[in-house]
């Protein structure tokens, strides 16, 4: 498959910063090995998506990325501003949707403008006094968005985060991190079982499987991409191609 030319606003400038650099992480638990060896750098402004069948450690590195699990072994260096964003916003019920977004960060008014510039910046403005049982499901989703973004990350990270969104509200929530991406040009890594949204918003995939990255697949597709395009399509059968391989490793 021929390359297209890469003509996309939203594509990283060269010669970025390195926000995850992993060399030879492992990480088991007692004799179960979730995976062995994970070599992976990121650039800030660099989005990439980490694909791979259920059980193959996708959330445990995210975490590791986090600070919020250790690795067994290895070596990591990560950017020291990270922002996770969970498949369940995790909001404080008893906390206002702006308390939610400082959550226990000190400043009086300085924290506040802070917090409504990025409810702003999500299009929840107006929701910045509401509780969160108010919300629906996306506001909430875009809540916890706002929450990473107020922390200004170098490095963010995205654990399913459409995963319990209805197909409209999913597609908007793509939207929306995609346009906040090319405004603040953190690097992303997304964790998802969903190969067309992979496709959709990365500039790169990777497959995680048997402990290992199975294969690490550029997407250079200009965006916005349209997903039945022929390029696309080659590069979605190259992704199913390799997942199929894993699984089939797997069942062995």
């Amino acid at each position: 498959m021929s390359a297209p030319e890469l003509l996309d606003e939203y594509a990283a400038p060269p010669d970025q910063e390195t926000v995850v650099r992993l060399q030879g992480i492992s990480k088991s638990y007692g004799d179960q090995v979730i995976f062995d060896g994970i070599d992976l750098t990121v650039a800030r402004g660099e989005f990439v998506a980490l694909l791979g069948p259920s059980g193959t450690g996708k959330t445990t590195l995210l975490r590791i990325l986090g600070g919020l699990e250790d690795a067994t072994s290895g070596r990591a260096t990560i950017a020291e501003r990270t922002s996770v964003v969970f498949q369940e916003p995790r909001l404080i019920a008893a906390q206002r949707v702006w308390r939610n977004v400082v959550l226990a960060d000190r400043g009086g008014a300085a924290r506040k403008r802070s917090a409504l510039a990025a409810l702003e910046e999500v299009g929840l403005a107006a929701k910045a006094r509401a509780w969160p049982k108010t919300l629906s499901g996306g506001e909430a989703q875009r809540v916890g968005l706002a929450r990473a973004l107020y922390r200004s990350p170098e490095l963010l990270l995205l654990d399913e985060p459409f995963g319990a969104l209805d197909a409209f509200t999913r597609r908007t929530a793509q939207d929306l991190v995609l346009r906040l991406w090319a405004e603040h040009r953190p690097g992303v890594l997304l964790v998802t079982h969903d190969i067309e949204e992979s496709l959709l918003l990365a500039d790169r995939v990777i497959v995680l499987g048997n402990g290992r990255i199975q294969a690490d697949i550029p997407i250079p597709v200009a965006r916005p991409r349209d997903a039945t395009a022929v390029d696309f399509n080659d590069i979605k059968r190259e992704v199913l191609h390799r997942l199929g391989e894993v699984s089939s490793h797997a069942s062995r």
